[in-house]
């Protein structure tokens, strides 16, 4: 929970979209809004992803995202958070690896 004892994501399926939801995320801007909805993207099994920001003075970000009909969206979104994850700990290793062969 944030600092107004929000929650920090709340999922809401489409009722117009088969296999699409809508994330609401609290505390959060443009930058992780546009890293999540790329690389969702990226993934071959994505059919739609896109975030908002609906006032710049506000921290929430909404994403909406869609699926393949043979791949459930929100595997669709663990799996590509997962990976993320990933990539942003290998950068870490590799960032404290370079700063030992600097010194």
């Amino acid at each position: 929970m944030n600092e107004h004892n929000q929650k920090y994501l709340h999922i809401k399926y489409s009722k117009n979209t088969p296999n699409t939801v809508e994330l609401h995320i609290n505390g959060e801007s443009h930058t992780l809004g546009n890293l999540i909805a790329e690389k969702i993207l990226s993934d071959p099994r994505c059919t739609f992803s896109a975030y908002k920001v609906n006032h710049p003075l506000d921290e929430e970000v909404d994403l909406k995202v869609s699926a393949q009909k043979d791949t459930p969206v929100l595997t669709l979104i663990k799996d590509n958070l997962k990976s993320l994850e990933d990539d942003i700990e290998s950068l870490i290793a590799q960032a404290k690896e370079e700063r030992k062969t600097e010194r």
